[in-house]
């Protein structure tokens, strides 16, 4: 996404050393309470860290000297790193905006309940303003003068009272959308009230329609527009509207010793042990060893290489392995978390009880069933280790990823594998994080260990991340990031802002006489004959299982740095005696299928590039007809035997596989589906 700050830049480094001309008396006077005496160039210590400074002074250049005819017309884009401080930044500039615009409401939008419980712990009584010491003694408000309601949060939020009475209001987005009565009331109650600031928080998710659509309608009322993201882009390839005028990335964040430094872990595996079993009846029909350099030829699935029982327990001991190593480097002062990721509800408890009851660690399971409880849990993990029997595991199917912020994580466990740069970034940014305590000095490196699988194929977030290598590094050694660690790399600035040249955001399409280039679409076009699309797939009975994994090493590699690599011996692996869960009776089959099917819906409609949300409901009843029609004889899934449910279980996997290798089939059911 091109930023479009940089045009300004150079005329922005002169503003800021003349002493801001341009803007009023009040906000100078504000910019001046934040500087650091001692030098006028730097905010002061305590208040905002240097990223933070430099976003708020182009956001106040952009308002007061530039102008929105300028830039910014949709709105302001700040794209910083998790982990980079955006709720800080935004309570710095709703503070310059109450102090010296006299501003008194602002609306923050947020895409889901952990962002928004987050940005609550943040915001109420004025927290955040008093940690960071935003607002001046002789400003005409003090921290706790910020009232805020919370939308949902059940302390009384929502209402036209309590909407026109706060300062700030928190809410989900969709808890504004004409869809519901509920957010048609909350809408109008902003619309017939005083006019605001928007905060439309991790802004990636706005090119979704009706998200899109609500922040049309508040436009008109939107004094200023602020869009904060870690990762812009989507992966349909759309992006906000807003102009994006400020950039800290992880590379930055690595350069300023701000997050941990990444560290990728794969298995080097030698030999494969594969069974194969009939899907319809469950019977096991051969085994076959297979060595690593061919396996390719036999089309497994990616996620089968994590998920199947015996690599599963090798990644988790692989995992596991590392969590020591931080145990170790945490030497008590804090409890670190293993936060493992899977792709559906089944994996994700399969996963859990893995943990629980085969490696004996407490493991606690989010899922979109668990209560309010089991969610307070997961938000305050990295404050159980005074309880005396902490969690040292959390596994999730994608709901802890924006706005989950436990610093203890030091352990990331891939079970899934990733087609979106969004998701994929997000997850990993979940160990970004610092920890920050009295007992950990601020210069104390600190690592996220990334437990990863060739086979998912994630070289290209690992790219985002900036890999490097090393090799012939000891098998035996543990990973010691007071040596293994080398200096991060300088920041990356822009010395000369004036050569930089503009790219249109459309590539024209070029004819002449002997080619023609065009500009391929990144998502295919909807197919109106989907219907016969998925009447035409074919599917094979016979399923294989990965039973044995032989691993040579255990690879390390580090994100961000100078070139190095690691290689560890591989974690040993006792028998199991037991299976892991218990045989499922026919309704909870049924619930299975179901609850697997939605994923399934929800993950394919993503992909295709469409907002889930509004239409995995669309795809779920095309998918589940076709599992009917193909699997089931006709039969609902309520009048089926168990052998008839078990048949269509095992057969989920290549649904899912088959439905996403055919462009367009999934947009066609998205445009065409009421047809």
């Amino acid at each position: 996404m091109f930023n479009r700050f940089i045009p300004y830049e150079q005329d922005f480094e002169i503003w800021r050393r003349s002493g801001y001309p341009g803007v009023s008396e009040e906000t100078y006077r504000y910019i001046d309470f934040l500087t650091d005496p001692s030098d006028d160039q730097s905010p002061r210590e305590g208040t905002l860290w240097r990223h933070q400074w430099e976003a708020f002074l182009r956001v106040i250049y952009c308002h007061e000297v530039l102008g929105k005819e300028q830039i910014g017309k949709q709105g302001l884009l700040l794209n910083i790193v998790t982990g980079g401080g955006k709720t800080a930044l935004m309570a710095a500039i709703i503070a310059w905006l109450r102090v010296a615009h006299d501003v008194h409401k602002f609306v923050v939008l947020c895409p889901n309940l952990i962002v928004r419980d987050r940005l609550e712990a943040d915001f109420e009584g004025g927290r955040i303003f008093r940690e960071r010491q935003l607002i001046p003694d002789w400003a005409d408000c003090k921290p706790e003068d910020f009232v805020l309601t919370t939308l949902g949060g059940g302390k009384g939020g929502g209402g036209w009272a309590n909407l026109f009475s706060s300062n700030i209001i928190l809410g989900n987005i969709h808890q504004f959308y004409t869809s519901n009565k509920s957010g048609q009331s909350n809408l109008s109650a902003l619309l017939n009230g005083p006019d605001f600031v928007l905060f439309n928080d991790e802004a990636h998710n706005s090119p979704a329609p009706e998200w899109d659509a609500t922040l049309q309608r508040l436009a008109f009322k939107t004094k200023l527009r602020i869009d904060l993201t870690a990762t812009p882009e989507r992966a349909d390839g759309q992006t906000p509207d807003s102009d994006l005028i400020y950039e800290y990335s992880i590379q930055d964040a690595l350069a300023d010793g701000l997050v941990k430094t990444p560290v990728v872990y794969q298995p080097s595996i030698q030999m494969v042990e594969l069974t194969y079993t009939d899907a319809r009846t469950g019977e096991r029909r051969r085994v076959e060893e297979i060595d690593w350099e061919e396996v390719d030829r036999l089309g497994l699935t990616a996620t089968q290489w994590v998920t199947d029982d015996e690599p599963m327990r090798q990644q988790m001991a692989i995992a596991l392995q590392r969590l020591k190593e931080q145990e170790q480097r945490a030497k008590g002062r804090y409890q670190p978390i293993l936060f493992v990721v899977a792709v559906c509800k089944a994996d994700a408890e399969k996963a859990a009880q893995t943990l629980n009851h085969y490696f004996k660690v407490k493991t606690l399971l989010v899922t979109e069933d668990s209560d309010e409880e089991e969610r307070r849990k997961a938000h305050e993990l990295g404050k159980a280790l005074r309880s005396g029997n902490p969690y040292k595991a959390v596994v999730s199917v994608l709901m802890l990823r924006e706005g989950w912020d436990v610093p203890e994580v030091g352990v990331i466990l891939l079970l899934r594998k990733f087609s979106s740069k969004v998701y994929g970034q997000q997850v990993i940014g979940r160990g970004l994080r610092r920890v920050r305590l009295p007992s950990v000095a601020p210069e104390e490196p600190q690592i996220c260990a990334i437990v990863d699988h060739p086979k998912l194929e994630h070289q290209w977030l690992w790219d985002i991340f900036n890999a490097k290598k090393r090799e012939n590094v000891s098998i035996d050694d543990l990973f010691d990031e007071t040596e293994d660690l080398p200096p991060p790399l300088p920041r990356q600035e822009l010395t000369k802002p004036h050569l930089v040249i503009a790219i249109p955001p459309e590539l024209p399409c070029y004819e002449d006489e002997e080619f023609v280039v065009e500009v391929q679409s990144r998502t295919a076009e909807p197919r109106a004959d989907w219907k016969q699309l998925l009447e035409s797939i074919e599917y094979h009975d016979e399923g294989v299982e990965i039973t044995r994994v032989d691993i040579r090493s255990v690879q390390g590699r580090e994100l961000g740095a100078e070139k190095w690599r690691s290689s560890q011996a591989p974690p040993e692996i006792h028998e199991s005696p037991t299976p892991y869960t218990p045989r499922p009776t026919e309704d909870q089959l049924r619930d299975m299928i179901k609850a697997r099917l939605l994923e399934i819906a929800e993950e394919l409609v993503d992909e295709a590039g469409y907002a889930p949300i509004l239409y995995k409901d669309k795809v779920y009843s095309a998918l589940l007809h076709h599992i009917r029609a193909k699997f089931l004889g006709g039969k609902s899934l309520g009048m089926c035997e168990r052998e008839e449910l078990e048949y269509a279980w095992r057969m989920l996997p290549q649904v899912k596989e088959r439905v996403r290798n055919i462009p367009g089939l999934i947009g066609g059911i998205v445009k065409y589906g009421d047809q």
